[in-house]
């Protein structure tokens, strides 16, 4: 059974967007046998898609990119120089 899992990052803007793909691209390059990792860039947005022939190997691949994600997310905005 193939099974495709396709996750659409919403971000602030561009340069966030931007941040976040050169971030997750290195842990998503090299995929194992049976899986294709994809991702591509969209004005504010990330689309991350994971095809592969195993469905439980879709899934955890897609809840390694949310966490990956929630860590830029939480560093990111550490990072912000303070407002106000």
């Amino acid at each position: 059974m193939k099974t495709r899992v396709e996750l659409r990052i919403g971000c602030r803007d561009g340069s966030t967007v931007k941040g976040l793909a050169s971030v997750l691209a290195p842990d998503n390059e090299g995929a194992p046998r049976g899986m294709k990792l994809a991702s591509a860039v969209e004005a504010d947005h990330l689309t991350f898609t994971v095809e592969s022939d195993s469905a439980s190997s879709s899934l955890s691949t897609a809840l390694a990119v949310m966490r990956d994600a929630t860590l830029f997310q939480e560093v990111w905005l550490l990072s912000e120089p303070k407002r106000g």
